[in-house]
């Protein structure tokens, strides 16, 4: 539980791969859909054979977790921290400073959730002078588009029609638009911020990802090192803790570089990043005595999921007095149910159709599991309402869900075929539609986007839930892109999962 909110609070939540796992399983068979979550016991006569996913063994032993050292623990790093965020917070409310560049670099280095009261003020301070006449901004593509970008971010509803005034009298974007590489990348970052039916925005993707995609020169490092990571995967999309580490080092090269930000993002990482150890410490000492009826590899889950829910509820109950144990249960409940579904349509060899598939896959996804615990842990108040959503699965929810679910289908699809296992949202929707792979996957890269979409615009219109866990929901979605980024980084890492790992809690930021 620690480190899963310490993670989704701070965008530094990662779907651990199978190399931070015991080894491969065996399956248990539950004896009917009526799953009881709590207690759980089971006996070697329930254990029945099932297909391997052919998971990497464990490569980190018990010993290497609990030597661990989260040496930025210590209060001399506490204290400077404080100190330079000090700093920070005096830069943001000087009101003679480039405030929309600074509120941006505080963003990717990680650091803005230390100064949200700040920036908001901030914000809020840089819409009053443009009201009052200050239109320097207008024709300059790179500061309207950051201006968009960081309002949207922010929860705020600014339209896109702001974009119109750089276009030609025929309705397309200025030619020479092209020659301002700085500008057309923010207007790229921009358009992922995008709502449905917003034209001009799916029409600024597409003019800014075929010029970027052509740009060969006459640019800084820097910046062309931006614009190809950005065309990847842009920073609305992305793990923001892997991130603020790739910034920190990249940001930090330049000679304009703000050395007080550099300094507070590093020490700042680094202490986050002790945080994570101590908490992944913490997650794997254990004493099983008490369940040695289990099968030996579910002895660590049974404790580890027994002892959370109930000490999580004990606590919520006894500060804020709510009993969440329904709420916790039921999560659990519907996604042990969900993949009881999906064992069905396996042992059946039934192929559901696309629509039944992904009513039931983004429960069975767990992203439903992770959210209700983080609501619960984040430092909010607990409303009726907001339980009430929990309890019928808000749209909020659904929505990252979604995307959880989608994009590890585009990256195991292929893996599951082979080993048997074809129901997917590819294959439903090939089955269902009668086409090609290919359209399939394009289908589903559609439907992400849609999907990204309708959360952007539910995170400013919606006002359900506190604006710490509307972040926690969308980096639960970039958490998914993150995750399956370059194939299956859950069950099948590649050097690339395993040193993003060390890059987040392992190694620290010289």
């Amino acid at each position: 539980a620690a480190i899963t909110h310490t993670m989704l609070q701070n965008s530094s939540f990662v779907s651990l791969p199978s190399f931070f796992k015991p080894q491969q399983p065996r399956s248990i068979s539950f004896p009917s859909s009526n799953v009881s979550l709590l207690p759980c016991y089971a006996t070697n006569s329930n254990i029945s054979q099932r297909k391997s996913a052919n998971y990497q063994p464990n490569i980190w032993d018990y010993d290497t977790l609990l030597s661990l050292k989260h040496d930025y623990a210590d209060v001399h790093y506490l204290n400077r921290s404080r100190r330079l965020q000090e700093e920070v917070r005096r830069m943001i409310n000087d009101e003679n400073v480039e405030i929309l560049e600074l509120i941006a670099n505080v963003k990717h280095l990680g650091i803005s959730y230390h100064f949200e009261k700040e920036i908001r003020e901030a914000l809020d301070r840089f819409l009053s002078l443009e009201k009052y006449g200050d239109t320097v901004h207008e024709k300059n593509l790179h500061d309207t588009a950051l201006k968009f970008k960081l309002l949207r971010e922010y929860e705020y509803d600014v339209s896109s029609d702001i974009f119109e005034r750089f276009k030609d009298h025929n309705g397309n974007f200025e030619k020479c638009l092209v020659k301002d590489v700085k500008g057309m990348l923010s207007l790229y970052e921009a358009s992922f911020l995008s709502y449905e039916g917003e034209q001009i925005l799916d029409e600024a993707n597409s003019f800014t990802s075929f010029h970027l995609r052509g740009i060969q020169d006459n640019i800084s490092n820097f910046l062309f090192e931006q614009v190809n990571h950005s065309l990847e995967l842009p920073f609305h999309r992305r793990f923001q803790r892997l991130e603020a580490r790739r910034y920190i080092e990249s940001y930090g090269k330049r000679k304009d570089a703000n050395k007080v930000l550099v300094e507070a993002a590093k020490l700042d990482f680094n202490i986050a990043q002790s945080n994570l150890q101590q908490d992944l410490i913490e997650m794997s000492s254990w004493d099983i005595n008490a369940v040695e009826t289990l099968p030996e590899y579910m002895k660590i889950f049974f404790l580890a999921l027994y002892n959370t829910v109930n000490e999580l509820a004990k606590k919520t109950l006894q500060e804020k007095g709510h009993d969440i144990l329904p709420y916790l249960v039921q999560a659990w409940s519907d996604m042990l149910k969900a993949f009881l579904q999906e064992a069905r349509w396996c042992n059946d060899k039934h192929m559901p159709k696309f629509d039944d598939y992904l009513n039931n896959a983004w429960v069975s996804v767990s992203g439903v599991v992770l959210l209700t615990h983080a609501y619960f842990l984040l430092n909010h108040s607990i409303t009726k309402e907001g339980l009430e959503h929990l309890k019928n699965s808000h749209l909020l929810l659904q929505r990252p869900s979604i995307i959880f679910r989608l994009c590890n289908d585009l990256a195991t699809s292929s893996a599951e075929l082979e080993r048997g296992e074809t129901v997917n949202s590819i294959m439903c929707y090939m089955k269902e539609n009668g086409v090609s792979e290919m359209l399939a996957h394009q289908h589903i890269n559609n439907l992400l986007n849609e999907t990204w979409k309708k959360m952007n615009k539910d995170r400013v219109t919606d006002s359900t839930f506190p604006k710490c866990f509307l972040e926690t929901l969308t980096n639960l979605a970039r958490t998914a892109h993150c995750t399956y980024q370059y194939g299956d980084g859950h069950g099948a890492p590649n050097t690339i999962s395993k040193n993003r790992i060390k890059a987040l809690i392992l190694e620290p930021i010289n």
